[in-house]
């Protein structure tokens, strides 16, 4: 994985799939990095960081990245998601550069992405 790229993978907590956005570049923390994913429920996402439909493909309608979500990716974390690609994740256009520095632009003042993972950004 690296920098803007995006994928389907089933969310932790829920059984359908959810679309993911690398927002950290894994080759300044020596391999983690973080990653994020998108609701339509703007509460859940308190209106941090809106998404159109023509920000990405996969969007269809408005949409939140949702930072409270958001992932620590280690590098043996990374090499299972790898091992798992064409099986339940599923690579997707990657961000294009502007959209991305938005997410980033809103992940560095969120207040629901942990403090912890900012060092990433």
């Amino acid at each position: 994985m690296k920098l803007g790229d995006a994928f389907l993978m089933p969310h932790p907590d829920q059984s359908r799939d959810h679309l993911w956005f690398v927002i950290s570049d894994p080759a300044k923390h020596s391999g983690a990095f973080i990653i994020v994913n998108i609701t339509t429920d703007e509460h859940r996402a308190s209106g941090e960081c809106p998404l159109r439909p023509g920000d990405h493909e996969w969007i269809t309608k408005k949409c939140f990245v949702s930072f409270g979500d958001a992932l620590e990716i280690t590098p043996q974390r990374a090499k299972n998601i790898d091992a798992l690609v064409g099986k339940i994740i599923t690579l997707q256009p990657s961000l294009r550069l502007e959209v991305l520095a938005k997410i980033v632009a809103a992940g560095k003042v969120s207040r629901a992405i942990p403090i912890s993972f900012k060092k990433y950004l």
